[in-house]
């Protein structure tokens, strides 16, 4: 999600998951983890598509931020995932 949210490409992601302190707290590793293979992003995607996850994770990942206030209900959930809601699907 930090890589969509910013804007990574799958290289941009996998150097910021082992040198930046939030992308390391985000994803629960310890400060010395050496992080893993931009390959690893894409081997990701590709199996929660195959095994029709990506909503399931996504539902979980929500509820979550909603636990912690930083998500509110929507009332047209169908956005959700386009970058800039309400600009088109």
């Amino acid at each position: 999600m930090l890589q969509f949210l910013l804007g990574l490409s799958d290289r941009q992601a996998a150097e910021a998951v082992r040198c930046r302190i939030d992308f390391k707290y985000a994803m629960a590793m310890e400060l010395d983890d050496p992080g893993f293979h931009h390959s690893v992003l894409a081997d990701f995607r590709d199996r929660l598509v195959e095994g029709d996850r990506a909503d399931r994770l996504l539902d979980l990942a929500l509820a979550r931020l909603k636990e912690v206030g930083l998500v509110h209900e929507r009332k047209n959930p169908a956005h959700r995932l386009h970058p800039c809601p309400g600009r088109g699907a």
